[in-house]
Order: structure tokens, then C-alpha cells, then sequence
């Protein structure tokens, strides 16, 4: 009999007396935390048994193409108010100057304040806009940097195409993000929709996207945004996602050539692993809705939550966030904004930034990484007026 689990020594002759009994002891408590640790293993099985999650790197000949958003980091540039002000009646008690000086509080929706803006000179913005007719949203389109500002030219795998053609893939369209105002290409945000996402047969430096761009007249202009740059930046995302934080970022440098290489994930369960309660398998597919749907998303989960929850902070809804596709009857829609209300998510930035969102994964889902190569542009000391 092996000394190893202690069982020699409950032999006769071998011990007797207290020392037995301390023997009984010890294997009969080693026993019972074994039949514990057996027990603890089967509860974490059950509630986590083991699944096969399989995420593959793929060719972006494999996947959807990705959605592509580049943004201006300045929401109002100084060169359009100076021209849009011209145009515009002022309310009592504003003058050019004040006009002038306060229309940057139109970016107060998605950039951080450092100090906290006065009520009367947001109030006067709102009765400026009210007073002309103007949306937020026109307003936005009239002081902030739009496709057809800095968007020259265009080529796919190597072959000029017009940027701003109502192309159902090969179009750039005004967009919005966290940013604000923005600009997209292949970007399709109606995930209710049975869109076939765009893929493509060619890839490389001269199988992609190229554009040429510029940064003026908008160059060190504006005094109102997220980041005080001279370039761009640009999100890569799925073709049905809004371009929400989380999506890979790259700064854009004016007189630079920047190759931006993207890496596809393509993230699948097993069949074991769908037959599981969400609880379990930890990712969502669409039959887990009261309502099944066809194409869950988790940035769209994300961005709804983030929505309801400014929504229910401010009461409005801002105009840089996506408003939700389908709206029941028994609801009434809520109302849209104003600058004024722009306050309540500076009070709450912080708040907003933190919010955890109950937003599990897709079992199945498409995720794209980028790497960039940044060079000096050949070109960047002549003149683009002749593309």
C-alpha cells in the first residue's frame, strides 16, 4: 500500500492511537476537497462548457470590402463663417463680431469643452439659426468641411472613376460620426436592409483605393475642434456599421502619401456552440430577438445604446448620431437638438464616454485591423488644378 496518499499508515502496526486518528483525519479531509473540486469543475463546465470559436485571418478578397469614413477634426471652419455670416440676419443684440465668435459652439456636440460655454451665447446661436431658417444640420453643411472640400480625385485599381457619382459601391457621400460632419465610401448603415455587401478581386497598392485629397483652403482654420490638425482622419468599418470609436483610426497628414493596409478577421462558432443559450455561448445571433432579425451588429447594438441613453439624459436627439430605422407608431419620435441642448452632453461627456453597453459580439462577424506606411507625397509642391 503506497505511503504517497497515506493509507500505509492507517495499517495496523504502523500507527495506533492519536497519530491514526490525525491520519483518519487528514485523508478523509483531502477526500471531501476532492469530491469538492469535482464538483466545482462540473458547475463551471455546465455554465461554461467549452466552445470552438474559430477567427481566421482572411484576404480582403474574402470578406466584405470595408466602409471607409475620413472626417475633418474641425467642426466649423473660420473661412466659411466668415462668408456664411454675410448672408445671415442677426438677432436683437447680436452683432458680426459676437456671431462670429460663438458659431463654433455648433461643435459642442461631439468635442470636448474645457470650459463651460454661456448659456446666452449658445441661446443667441439658436435664435440666429431659428431666425434663418437653418437646421442644424445646414448649418453643419455650410461651416464644416464637407466631401467636395477636400476630395479631388479618385481611382480604383488604377482606373479614375468620378468621386461623387450616385454609384451604389464606388461613391463617396456625406456621412456623420462622433467626429461630426463626415465623409464615406461604400458605406451602407441600414443593416434591415439585404444589401449584398461589395467585394472585390484585386487588392495591393495598385489593386485598391486610391484618393488624392487636399487640406485647403481649411488648412489652419477653425478654431472649434476634437483635434487641432492640419490632416484627416480616417476610420475603417464594416460596410453596414456607423464608424463608431472603436473602429481602427488613421491620421491623414497633409503633403504625405499614406498606403493603409487592412487586415480582415473573419470570427465563426461552431454549430455546438449556436445550439447554446446566449447566456453561455457569450455572442449574439439574430433568432435571440423577440423579433428575429437577419444581420446583427455589434457596433449598431452599441451606437443604440449609447443613443437611448443621450436620449434619456437630454430628452433630444443630436444630429451627428444615426436616428433608428424603424420607429413604432405608439411612439412619438423624439424631437432633434438644439445647441442649447448641446450643454447636457457637455455636462455629461464624461458619463457618455464611460457607458457600458450590454453589446455581446456576432457569432459571426467580420472585423477589420489596419497598419499604415506613411511617405513624403512626390507631388505635393505642384499644383492639382489639373486633375
Amino acid at each position: 500500500m503506497s505511503k504517497v496518499n497515506g493509507m500505509y499508515y492507517l495499517r495496523k502496526n504502523v500507527t495506533s492511537g492519536f497519530p491514526r486518528l490525525l491520519w483518519v483525519l487528514i485523508i478523509g479531509s483531502l477526500f471531501s476537497l476532492g469530491v469538492v473540486l469535482v464538483i466545482l469543475l462540473w458547475r463551471k463546465y455546465v455554465d461554461s462548457p467549452t466552445r470552438m470559436t474559430v477567427a481566421s485571418e482572411m484576404s480582403i478578397l474574402q470578406v466584405p470590402y470595408p466602409g471607409i469614413t475620413i472626417c475633418h477634426p474641425q467642426s466649423v471652419m473660420d473661412y466659411k463663417a466668415e462668408k456664411l455670416v454675410d448672408k445671415l440676419k442677426f438677432p436683437l443684440g447680436a452683432t458680426r463680431a459676437s456671431v462670429l465668435e460663438n458659431l463654433p459652439a455648433l461643435g459642442y456636440f461631439n468635442e470636448h469643452q474645457w470650459t463651460f460655454p454661456r448659456q446666452q451665447n449658445v441661446k443667441m446661436i439658436d435664435a440666429l439659426l431659428a431666425m434663418n431658417n437653418l437646421s442644424i444640420v445646414n448649418a453643419i453643411d455650410e461651416l464644416g468641411t464637407i466631401c467636395r472640400d477636400f476630395i479631388l480625385v479618385c481611382y480604383w485599381a488604377g482606373r479614375k472613376f468620378p468621386c461623387f457619382d450616385k454609384h451604389e459601391f464606388f461613391s463617396w457621400i456625406d456621412s456623420t460620426s462622433h467626429y461630426g460632419a463626415c465623409c464615406s465610401f461604400n458605406y451602407h448603415p441600414s443593416v434591415q436592409e439585404t444589401i449584398t455587401p461589395f467585394a472585390v478581386n484585386t487588392f495591393g497598392v495598385h489593386g485598391g483605393l486610391s484618393v488624392i485629397g487636399t487640406g485647403y483652403p481649411q488648412a489652419s482654420d477653425g478654431k472649434s475642434g476634437a483635434l487641432y490638425s492640419e490632416g484627416f482622419m480616417l476610420m475603417i468599418h464594416h460596410p453596414h456599421d456607423f464608424a463608431v470609436e472603436s473602429a481602427p483610426l488613421t491620421l491623414l497628414k497633409l503633403g504625405t502619401e499614406t498606403f493603409i493596409s487592412v487586415s480582415p478577421t473573419d470570427s465563426r462558432c461552431s454549430s455546438q456552440v449556436l445550439v447554446l443559450p446566449q447566456s453561455q455561448r457569450s455572442c449574439i445571433i439574430g433568432n435571440d430577438f423577440p423579433v428575429p432579425i437577419e444581420n446583427y451588429r455589434q457596433p449598431a447594438c452599441t451606437l443604440e445604446c449609447l443613443r437611448n441613453e443621450v436620449h434619456r439624459k437630454c430628452g433630444c436627439h443630436p444630429y451627428h448620431l444615426p436616428r433608428q430605422s424603424q420607429i413604432p407608431e405608439n411612439i412619438k419620435p423624439i424631437r432633434g437638438c438644439t445647441v442649447f441642448d448641446s450643454l447636457c452632453l457637455i455636462d455629461n461627456f464624461y458619463m457618455l464616454k464611460r457607458l457600458k453597453c450590454q453589446c455581446l459580439p456576432a457569432c459571426s462577424d467580420v472585423t477589420y485591423k489596419t497598419s499604415s506606411v506613411v511617405t513624403d507625397f512626390s507631388a505635393h509642391k505642384y499644383s492639382m488644378n489639373t486633375f
